[in-house]
């Protein structure tokens, strides 16, 4: 929010071993390279059968572990947007009839309308340890395009794991990794204070972050994924400070000046944070080093906030109050020199306009601008220099953020006294909600890719 002042190539198919040091599992994988490239705006969804997982012989399920495996990829699948799945009821002759067997009969497959087919075997092993093997086919052209195989030590890992390969399937189709595996934060009311609190893509493991009890503002995440950086009054001043993205390690302050110490953006490329400052008596644009070095960016008397990176770390769009009329706009200036060489302000045809956030590609900046009396969230496009307008849904939507991919956008949807967070495709009018409750969902953060 505007802060007041002081206020398709195809390849042999290898058996790799994968050392995976961020997980505990031990993965092996049959890889190839193939890529479908598919523009964005325009592609079609793939038409995939995924078959029931099958259970290794002489294996007991009693868990229900392959049924709850493959509901998780499924879903996967639905929430990607890229993937219609055939009714098994379609297929569970054929199906049926090739279980136990290496032999797929892709063109039957392919006749019943089925363009990519997932077949999955499992096994229960001792001591709660599980193997799935994955295989992938292209029925269109009938070829073989993608095995994995997981071996996980400890049951608790298998979303993971699955989230995994849903996002390698994505990878396959797009040449882009998919974002199953990743995160959002975002903010809730608890008592008398705001929260952070993270959440899985798919809308699960909701788990709180922080338990300061007091007023907490725009967590962000560092670039590989381990911190959150966020604005908290726990000490009666608008503090900067840092807690892993588990909530395990003690709060660290970063910056505590008089007056505001407010909207981190972490930079792509080193240790840097933006931030704003107040310490002048006015808002203005800093970087702070790892050093906890400053380094002014912007001298003007009117009020600077919500700095972002580009992701080549060279420029930084922020919101400005600087043309007048107390009218925030959204502009850009270079990331070294700051206003003094010059800014672009890239917002027109609003009043208001504030929370850009730069695409991942480096090619749009998503923000809140006051469309029809509403805040709606504008998509920028710095090659055309037009902005579009994203959201249609009824309320306001504000405070966008990326998906690690470029494809999805979350923001903040408040309807009355109702916030909650709501996630939207680049390029399609279908909603989704995360977060659930009365006041839930406010400044959400998009991770990273984590655990690479």
């Amino acid at each position: 929010m505007f802060l007041k002042k002081i206020k398709a190539t195809r390849q042999l198919v290898f058996l790799v071993v994968v050392s995976c040091t961020m997980f505990p599992f031990e993965l092996l994988a049959l890889d190839s390279s193939v890529r479908i490239e598919m523009e964005r705006s325009t592609r079609k969804e793939v038409k995939v059968a995924l078959t029931q997982f099958v259970l290794g012989e002489g294996a007991v399920d009693s868990e229900g572990v392959g049924v709850e495996a493959r509901k998780i990829l499924g879903n996967d699948l639905r929430l990607s947007e890229m993937f219609v799945q055939i009714e098994s009821e379609i297929y569970e002759k054929l199906a049926q009839k090739e279980r136990g067997s290496r032999k797929v009969d892709l063109w039957a497959w392919h006749q019943m309308g089925v363009q990519w087919l997932i077949k999955t075997e499992y096994s229960i092993l001792p001591e709660g340890k599980l193997s799935l093997v994955f295989r992938l086919y292209d029925t269109v052209n009938e070829e073989f395009l993608l095995g994995k195989r997981y071996f996980i030590s400890e049951r608790k890992l298998l979303r993971r794991v699955i989230h995994r390969y849903a996002d390698e399937l994505v990878l396959q189709l797009t040449g882009k990794r998919g974002i199953a595996e990743t995160k959002i934060a975002f903010l809730s009311r608890k008592n008398k204070g705001t929260e952070i609190y993270v959440i899985d893509f798919d809308g699960e493991n909701l788990k709180q972050i922080t338990n300061d009890k007091t007023l907490n503002l725009t967590p962000t995440w560092s670039p590989n994924g381990r911190w959150l950086v966020y604005t908290s009054y726990g000490g009666n001043n608008p503090d900067l400070v840092m807690i892993d993205n588990l909530g395990k390690k003690p709060r660290r302050t970063l910056l505590r000046l008089q007056g505001l110490n407010a909207a981190p953006s972490w930079s792509p490329v080193d240790d840097r944070l933006t931030l704003v400052l107040s310490k002048d008596e006015n808002s203005e644009i800093y970087t702070l080093s790892n050093q906890k070095i400053l380094k002014r960016l912007t001298r003007h008397f009117n009020i600077d906030t919500s700095p972002t990176w580009s992701p080549n770390g060279k420029k930084i769009a922020f919101t400005s109050d600087r043309s007048g009329r107390g009218a925030p706009q959204i502009y850009i200036m270079d990331a070294h020199h700051g206003d003094k060489a010059g800014v672009e302000r890239i917002s027109f045809g609003s009043s208001y306009n504030d929370n850009p956030a730069w695409s991942p590609d480096g090619d749009k900046i998503a923000y809140t601008a006051r469309v029809n009396r509403r805040f709606q969230i504008k998509v920028y496009d710095l090659t055309t220099k037009k902005s579009t307008v994203l959201t249609k849904t009824r309320g306001n939507n504000e405070q966008p953020t990326w998906s690690p991919d470029g494809r999805f956008i979350a923001y903040r949807h408040k309807k009355g006294s109702n916030t909650s967070t709501y996630i939207q495709r680049l390029g399609s009018d279908k909603v989704r909600q995360l977060s659930f409750g009365d006041s839930s969902g406010a400044s959400p953060s998009w991770s990273p890719y984590l655990n690479r």
